[in-house]
Formats: structure tokens, sequence, C-alpha cells
């Protein structure tokens, strides 16, 4: 059943409205346009059967009636059975000269339940009409290469598709990309991500493009997180430029080259009287560059840039990190976690994945900490020296 959701009479004009196709026993119309699909509804979703043998099933709409100027972002959730399933999805709808417009992505398949995917549809031809209606969503294989459905064909099940005015972010201010394939919501431009694997989100870069990856699902409080720490190792000869986005403002660091092992790079958002837009929930894109590409902030080559963690906090202002040299062992640990630094140490601070500090420790002379009451997870061990030397470390706790 189709759902359109008006906040109030009041708030409509601030906030829009979404429109929903929940599939409550219903296709709720999106049979109109099938190759290769049979829908059949179900009591909470719609079944989508694909044909074995067809080369890129599709299914739509002729009657979607999304207000596309509101609504510029379609969510898809869906459950891809077959671990021999697709593995790009896209979401095409008409140009007024002929043609269609397409905006696609990477899917994963063999799902155990329910992925949410979205898709940008900003564009001239979207929303260009008092509605759109036509609406489609095909099955293709990864980098949108030919899909041909195997032997006793494959079931994605629809859970609802959505039209929303902007995606719907959670608060994460600490990723460590320590779950492989999961990407923590980054999404690249004008370049490709893989992994993670390993604790390492590996981007490469498109040469003569503006490359970055972007965080789509997350967003960082603002208001009190001014610092922004990303580690990562740069592989590249020549692109030595870092930038950090958000809303219309970019903030430029020149990183180093050819490195070999992970630096820490730390964006300064503090100055909130000459950046107002840095408050409240942010979003985030992170930018790789070059001073000497023919256009400045362009990758020049296609070396890869390894990032091992992104943290925003609010407690490491004006530190230089990365001096400290130290180990930490066990890890994964149980109970105490050794350390082994030719410094004195002065404090050690653990935080949890979203940021917060847990632990705090700055009687350490035998160098030694019992972190037996962290439940398991996934931390970062901040370490401060007497002579204000910093690291940071992962520690897995089991």
């Amino acid at each position: 059943m189709r759902k359109i959701t008006l906040l109030t009479l009041i708030l409509i004009p601030l906030f829009g409205f979404s429109q929903t196709f929940d599939f409550t026993s219903s296709s709720d119309g999106w049979d109109a346009v099938t190759t290769g699909a049979t829908l059949t509804p179900n009591a909470t979703f719609v079944a989508v059967d694909l044909t074995e043998g067809v080369n890129n099933p599709k299914f739509g709409s002729t009657t979607a009636g999304v207000d596309g100027v509101t609504n510029t972002i379609c969510a898809v959730t869906l459950q891809n059975l077959s671990a021999n399933g697709p593995t790009f999805l896209r979401i095409s709808y008409p140009k007024a000269a002929g043609g269609r417009v397409y905006q696609q992505q990477d899917i994963t398949a063999g799902d155990s339940g329910y992925v949410t995917y979205y898709f940008d549809l900003t564009n001239s031809e979207w929303g260009d009409t008092a509605t759109e209606d036509d609406i489609q969503v095909h099955f293709k294989a990864a980098g949108n290469a030919t899909y041909t459905v195997p032997v006793g064909g494959v079931t994605v099940n629809i859970d609802k598709i959505e039209f929303i005015s902007s995606i719907p972010t959670t608060l994460r201010e600490t990723y460590t990309f320590d779950t492989d394939n999961d990407t923590e919501g980054f999404v690249a431009t004008n370049g490709s991500i893989s992994g993670p694997a390993g604790g390492i989100l590996t981007f490469t870069p498109d040469p003569g493009k503006y490359a970055k990856i972007e965080q789509t699902l997350h967003h960082i409080n603002a208001d009190t997180h001014k610092y922004v720490h990303i580690t990562l190792k740069n592989n590249s000869a020549t692109n030595d430029q870092l930038r950090f986005i958000y809303g219309t403002n970019t903030r430029t660091m020149t990183m180093s080259t050819s490195d070999a092992s992970d630096q820490t790079y730390t964006f300064d958002l503090s100055d909130a009287g000459t950046d107002p837009e840095w408050t409240g929930n942010q979003t985030f894109t992170i930018g790789i560059g070059s001073t000497i590409s023919a256009n400045p902030g362009q990758a020049n080559d296609s070396g890869t840039v390894e990032f091992n963690s992104i943290v925003a906090d609010n407690t490491l202002a004006n530190r230089e990190f990365n001096t400290a040299t130290f180990s930490m062992y066990p890890n994964p640990a149980r109970n105490v976690l050794n350390f082994q630094t030719k410094d004195e140490i002065s404090t050690i601070k653990i935080y949890d994945i979203t940021g917060k500090v847990v632990m705090t420790s700055s009687t350490l002379s035998d160098k030694r900490m019992n972190v037996s009451q962290l439940t398991t997870g996934i931390y970062l061990v901040h370490l401060q020296t007497r002579d204000n030397k910093n690291g940071i470390r992962k520690l897995v706790k089991q």
C-alpha cells in the first residue's frame, strides 16, 4: 500500500513529505513494467522472482506519483536472498527528450536480512514535471555488467521503496573499518572503494578528477566534537592534498606521499566564530587531490589511500599525533593490556566506537592497564607521554 506521510499542514512547507510503497499484501502497481521478473505480494513485502536465463531483469511503475521536487532520494530496502543474485542495482526515470536517466550502485548478495540502499535522483530531468510516474528498478552485475539469472532463478524480497527529501543519518563519531566489507556508510565518487579488509578501507582515486569518499549514513555532533583525526597510509607518489568537506566548506591539509606507515592528520574545526556551519549534525566528505595536478585539487595518479580510522572528538585539541612510538599486547585483550614504549607515559584514554572516553589512567608506572571491565568490541587507545608525544592504536577487547 502506498503511503504519503504528512508531518502537519504547518510543517509541510519546511520539511515536505515522504512517499512510501510498503507492499502490504500488494505490489502497489510496481508490476506495470517487467522484464524477466514476477512480483508476488506477501503480507509485509513483495517477492521479486527473477526468471532463469533472462539478462538484466527489471520491474517498475508507470503510476508512482512521486513529488520529484521535494523527494530527491529513493531508498530501496531489499533482501537479496541468493548468493548468485544480482550485485548491481539501478533506478531509472525518463528524459524529456527520450531515453532514461540511471542512478546506480553495488549491492550485496546472499543477504541474511534486509539492507537499505539510497539513490540520489537529483538531475534536471527529475522533478521537471508535476509528478514522476515512470520509475524502474533494474538488476545487473557488479560494475554495471550484464547479469544473467542463473539456473532455477533467484528471488529478491522488497520490503519497501521510499522517496524522501534527504538521507537519514545516525550519530557515529568513530570509524575503524574492523568488519570486513562494511564500509561504515562511506561511498566513493571519482574513484573506487575496496574492502574494508583487515581493518583497512582502501580508496583508489581516478586521476584527473575530484576524488572523494562521502559519509552517507552517519553524522557527527559538531556542537560537541570539534576535532577530526584521520589516520591513513598514502601510497600515492603525487597526491599530496587531503580535504575535509562539510556543508559549503572545505578544509585542506598537505599530506605526505609514498608512506611507509600510517600517518594521522587532525582537522581543527573549533573556530566556530569564523566557521558557523560546523554546528548541529554534520555529514562529511574526505577528498584526495594533488597540488601538481593540471587542476589543483584533482587526483594526479591512482595511488591508493588506506584509511585506518576516522575519529571525531573534543579532547585532543592542539596536539601533534603519530609522534609517540608504542606498542601494546595482547591484542585482542581480555584482562590486562601491556604497553611497550621508551617514553614515560602521562595519560592513556580509551574511546568506544561513538568517540566517548570509557577509560582513563594516569598511573601506569608499570605500563599495564586493567581492561577487564570493557565490554567486547573495538576501541581506540590514545597514549600521551610526559613530553607531550601522542599516538593512537586500535584495541580489540574479547
